[in-house]
């Protein structure tokens, strides 16, 4: 198997790339475009879930954070809220599948050894496992430090019928204002935050992109691709997809 490497980035709009995964995905199950492996950066966001945009106090935490300059975006995978700006990767590995009753569980292992062997090279030491008051909280983190650590990353799923997307935030650097956007968005939904478990990495993007397509490189084989007109198009369709918007509840 051989993954298509494709970088995006830095994008003006994050909609953009939400939809990028998405057209990926979809042309992934249906036999259009190979296994691929997606980097990307944005202007800020909050990306939050369906079910958290059900709990007291969302709406409130949403203007919150709309007022540093971080939107809310509602994404389609599992997992808790995390925020992005400049200085986070996105990075997404869509496979075909068979059977979306299996695998799930060896995909996050996968994905958290592979971008936490990422950061060793980068001189982190990496491993998986969550941290106290973490955001986007569960299992399936890359943190330095223990519990009482750093988190590097969050991972989470997206399975329909036919594809899987293994997704991960990676915060790199400039992540003061991704820490109190963090604080903001978890304090307006009462839920636990530390914002001493957000720091810098000890690089930056140019570097953890290289390791990030090295590692995908050395376990399935790759090649770097490019980003085309097309798929590019198919992901700004579906822009207004992923936006909330304040006062109604619900994302378009």
């Amino acid at each position: 198997m051989t993954v298509e490497i494709l970088v995006a980035g830095p994008l003006d709009n994050p909609e953009d790339g939400f939809g990028l995964q998405q057209a990926i995905l979809e042309e992934v199950a249906s036999g259009e475009r190979v296994p691929t492996a997606l980097i990307w950066s944005s202007s800020p966001y909050v990306g939050a879930t369906r079910p958290e945009t059900r709990l007291e106090g969302f709406a409130g935490a949403a203007e919150s954070v709309e007022d540093l300059g971080f939107p809310v975006l509602v994404r389609n995978s599992g997992g808790g809220a995390v925020a992005a700006n400049r200085g986070s990767l996105s990075f997404s590995l869509t496979m075909p599948v068979r059977d979306l009753r299996h695998g799930l569980y060896e995909r996050y292992a996968q994905g958290v050894e592979l971008v936490a062997s990422a950061l060793r090279k980068l001189g982190v030491e990496a491993e998986g496992g969550g941290v106290e008051g973490e955001f986007c909280p569960g299992a399936y983190s890359v943190r330095s430090g223990g519990e009482r650590g750093v988190k590097h990353a969050g991972l989470a799923q997206r399975v329909t019928r036919r594809a899987a997307r293994l997704e991960a935030l990676v915060l790199v650097e400039d992540t003061a204002p991704v820490r109190e956007a963090l604080a903001r968005f978890y304090g307006g939904l009462g839920l636990p935050f530390r914002p001493s478990g957000v720091a810098d990495l000890p690089a930056g993007l140019p570097e953890v992109v290289a390791a990030l397509s090295e590692e995908v490189v050395g376990r399935y084989g790759g090649r770097r691709g490019s980003v085309d007109g097309e798929v590019l198009e198919k992901a700004r369709a579906l822009r207004e997809k992923w936006r909330f918007i304040p006062g109604t509840g619900s994302s378009l």
